[in-house]
């Protein structure tokens, strides 16, 4: 059953995008223009319902559905925000933000993955994790989301083994695909992080959505 909004913005939201509101746009053609394992780029024609005009519009979607995306906030027990080195090719340099990976999201046991990632990336264990909500990253080219996940209670985790060990207890075992050269690990308290962003050393879009959602959580 669907609930009446109480607030104001909440009334101003479902007046501009609600259940009621027509779709303005229906696609006529799909043609795809470029397609590999994980992602499939489509061109479409698409008509304005409202003047009957047709246009071409781009989106990308996930090859394979269902599929999301994920961003996790790695949270230590002392309240300290872990973060990443990631080096980002299309920018041609390294980029401070959370950690990010990608799950099927029809596994139900999201959380062993999210957690198996996380280790795997990072080195680091979490005692819980919640989902905080979704992220659509940009829904003017992609039609794909990622979840926002808090990793609580984040700990060193213990080497498995005494080789593993030799390069340090709890080192993360440092993946080698292009999108996954990891410098190391940065951990620090909120307000350092907030000066991170002011000073413009934490520019990736997706870690300060991800950031948002922590902050609304905190109040």
């Amino acid at each position: 059953m669907y609930a009446m909004p109480e607030s104001w913005a909440d009334r101003q939201i479902q007046r501009m995008i609600g259940p009621d509101v027509i779709h303005p746009l229906a696609t006529t053609h799909t043609h795809v223009a470029w397609q590999n394992p994980a992602m499939r780029l489509e061109c479409n024609l698409v008509r304005n319902i409202a003047t009957r005009e047709d246009g071409f519009a781009v989106r990308i979607m996930p090859a394979v559905e269902p599929y999301y995306a994920s961003v996790v906030i790695p949270l230590a027990p002392d309240g300290r925000l872990y973060l990443v080195g990631r080096y980002r090719y299309p920018i041609a340099r390294w980029s401070i933000e959370f950690p990010r990976f990608d799950f099927d999201s029809s596994d139900a046991g999201w959380q062993d993955a999210a957690q198996s990632d996380l280790r795997r990336a990072t080195g680091l264990a979490a005692k819980r994790m919640n989902l905080l909500g979704a992220i659509l990253i940009d829904p003017a080219l992609m039609s794909t989301s990622t979840v926002v996940i808090l990793a609580q209670g984040c700990t060193r985790a213990r080497a498995k083994s005494p080789s593993s060990a030799a390069g340090g207890g709890g080192a993360p075992e440092i993946p080698s695909g292009i999108d996954e050269l990891i410098a190391g690990l940065l951990a620090v308290p909120l307000v350092e992080l907030s000066e991170l962003v002011e000073r413009g050393e934490i520019a990736c879009g997706v870690t300060l959505a991800a950031l948002s959602f922590y902050r609304a959580r905190l109040r």
